[in-house]
């Protein structure tokens, strides 16, 4: 159920917690291309259009509370050197991975202004991630001068976000299933996860939906049903005819029902994922399918975006023109649910595919595959390869792993990558040039994976996790792409395929948005154990987008879909898990919203307690200071009031926090004056 907090017109400013920046200046880092100098910083890239000097910036992220945005950043400069020389600072520059560097790479007019950049303070955005609301920015802390050459670098600073109510700031009621989902997700994602629990959306009982879906044409039920089994055990669910969408939801083409459906389940029946049936057709005509209208200067992506179905906020049509996913239709890029797609039209392609998932769940083979990675780097430009994302990859995988690395040297590069595919590999990178085809070395023989050499794997029973930067190998607008080919090959190939609809980016000699994407998905998987594959691409992407801001970011997000079921878990994850593991029930206590709200003086609180036990209720303010004590002690069983009288609280807005033996919630208050 969504709500719009009401709040009065007079506006509200309050600072969130301050953050301590810090910058050695010996972790800076100087290289040369084509003449002029590259800087990079740990974690850092530069949030500028291309053109403009490539000054790197940190991202930052925080969970604010509900009905809220980040108004602004004030910086309070501490400390700051200037770092000695005459500095000549190269452009930014967004490459697609299968073309070549420009020969002349052309200069914005700030290179003929004073003090570059004119604010430290980018890309400041409020956005919604499963009823909450995620804040983010980034902090340049380089200023330069071009007319002199004169660099400096702030090496300590204050940062103070600055927190502010939101009228249009939609306000959920969720299911205890989906705020638990999106609390373990966001751990990784914000750099205040101690607030999750404070600013979460108001939690609802009694919600009967299924929280895994399959949407399919009706004629495809008897074959998907071995994974409806399946999931009906891990989840909970349920399958949707796209006839039975398009006769009950409206819309302004079958897409649009579909998603008006999933806004429907998400916000009132408890969905957390959805897997779509169907392909592309040929030039995007299939009716599950949305190509994204998005532009970013003279590159248009007119290609297949999943995250449509997976980011619920607003129409994507915000300047209501019938054109999708454009800059200037507010997506936020967080996704709400968790997508996949079997990407067929064809009975027996989907049995393959049904037939696999299940089996790599139920009855994979044990053995070294399962902790066997091949990451494979090929030439993208002159002096780089893909081998700087594999080796960024690398450190993330378990040590324990064994790891195969095919990387292309000079004019060679080894070719054993389907010997050992077959040999047992649960993930694999493919990084090389991209086409819809396949994905390809430079020298020869050149297929690294295509479909000249795809119908040569023959590991059925161990199939592969696929990631990688390379151009159009996901695109399934044209017949058979080779990320559909993997996944439907019924001798070999894939289980989960994330692949490019469109072009992949670098921005040589650093790397890109292509690049950064796939090693923060190495980072979701490896290292913070999000192990269902729909979640862990959802929030890589999640934590791309909050925490680092870089060109063609959004692009990236857009074309990065998941060919697979969304709730499938990497095999390195199964170890213990049992039927019904994935839809615990966890008896949490239930608060809710003060009455009146907004209050200026006496309010009540009123409660749910699942079993009598010791339970506080506190009020918090922005910053997650305790504000005030509302209750300390034992509370019955069932429902119950509390009073609370608020007139010594200042003006603002605060989250009131049962926390609780069984568990925690929370609820928002609006303090009027």
């Amino acid at each position: 159920m969504m709500l719009f907090v009401q709040v009065a017109m007079v506006l509200l400013s309050v600072q969130a917690s301050d953050i301590s920046f810090t910058m050695d200046p010996a972790a800076v880092e100087f290289a040369t291309f084509r003449g002029e100098e590259v800087i990079s910083i740990p974690g850092g890239s530069s949030p500028f259009v291309d053109g403009e000097p490539s000054l790197p910036g940190m991202g930052y992220s925080m969970v604010i509370p509900q009905g809220t945005f980040l108004e602004s950043v004030q910086v309070e400069v501490l400390s700051k050197v200037e770092i000695s020389g005459i500095h000549n600072i190269a452009p930014v520059l967004s490459v697609p991975l299968n073309q070549s560097i420009p020969v002349i790479i052309p200069h914005s007019s700030s290179y003929s202004r004073g003090m570059f950049p004119s604010s430290a303070i980018h890309d400041v955005n409020t956005g919604n991630k499963t009823g909450f609301r995620i804040a983010s920015f980034s902090y340049v802390p380089f200023t330069w001068n071009p007319s002199t050459g004169i660099l400096s670098l702030v090496t300590s600073a204050r940062l103070i976000p600055v927190v502010a109510p939101a009228t249009d700031a939609p306000q959920l009621s969720l299911s205890d299933n989906q705020v638990r989902t999106a609390i373990s997700a966001l751990q990784s994602v914000v750099q205040n996860p101690e607030m999750l629990e404070a600013y979460a959306p108001e939690i609802v009982s009694g919600v009967d939906g299924a929280p895994w879906i399959v949407i399919a044409d009706e004629d495809k039920l008897s074959t998907l049903q071995p994974l409806l089994n399946l999931r009906a055990n891990t989840h909970g669910s349920a399958f949707k005819s796209t006839q039975w969408i398009y006769a009950n939801y409206s819309g302004r083409d079958t897409q649009e029902q579909i998603r008006n459906y999933l806004i429907d389940a998400y916000e009132n029946q408890g969905l957390v994922y959805a897997l779509i049936v169907g392909d592309g057709a040929p030039y995007g005509t299939g009716e599950t399918t949305r190509i994204s209208g998005l532009q970013i200067g003279s590159q248009h992506f007119d290609s297949v975006s999943d995250l449509y179905y997976g980011d619920l906020d607003g129409t994507w049509d915000g300047n209501n023109n019938d054109i999708f996913g454009e800059l200037a239709d507010y997506l936020d890029y967080y996704s709400d649910i968790y997508v996949g797609r079997y990407s067929t039209d064809v009975a027996s392609r989907l049995g393959t595919m049904v037939n696999r998932t299940v089996a790599y769940e139920t009855t994979a083979p044990s053995g070294a595959w399962q902790t066997t990675a091949l990451l494979a780097g090929a030439y993208l430009w002159p002096g780089y390869t893909g081998a700087r994302v594999c080796d960024s990859i690398s450190v993330r995988i378990p040590a324990s792993w064994t790891e195969h690395k095919l990387y292309e040297v000079g004019s060679s590069h080894p070719d054993n990558q389907i010997a050992l595919w077959n040999a047992g590999v649960s993930f694999s990178s493919p990084n090389g040039h991209g086409w819809y085809d396949g994905i390809f070395w430079e020298n020869a023989p050149t297929s690294l994976i295509s479909g000249a050499n795809y119908t040569q794997l023959t590991n059925g029973d161990t199939p592969i996790v696929f990631h990688s930067i390379a151009c159009l190998a996901g695109n399934i607008q044209d017949i058979a792409s080779i990320a559909e080919r993997l996944m439907f090959a019924p001798n070999g190939g894939a289980v989960a395929v994330m692949f490019n609809s469109n072009n992949g980016w670098g921005a040589p000699p650093n790397m890109g948005a292509s690049e950064w994407l796939e090693i923060y998905f190495a980072q979701t998987l490896f290292v913070d154990e999000q192990y269902e594959l729909g979640v862990a691409n959802s929030v890589s992407k999640d934590d791309f987008k909050a925490g680092m801001s870089i060109g063609m970011q959004n692009w990236v997000l857009q074309e990065m879909n998941l060919m697979g079921d969304p709730a499938l878990r990497f095999i390195a994850g199964q170890m213990g898990i049992e039927e019904g593991q994935g839809n615990p029930s966890i008896m949490n206590p239930v608060i809710s919203s003060p009455s009146p709200n907004p209050v200026s003086g006496t309010c009540a609180v009123s409660y749910t307690m699942p079993v009598t036990g010791i339970a506080n209720v506190s009020v918090y303010d922005l910053s997650g200071r305790l504000a005030a004590t509302v209750h300390q002690g034992l509370l019955s069983e069932g429902q119950g009031s509390l009073s609370f009288d608020a007139s010594s609280l200042p003006s603002g807005c605060y989250s009131v926090v049962i926390n609780s033996e069984t568990g925690t919630a929370s609820t928002q208050m609006l303090v009027l004056r």
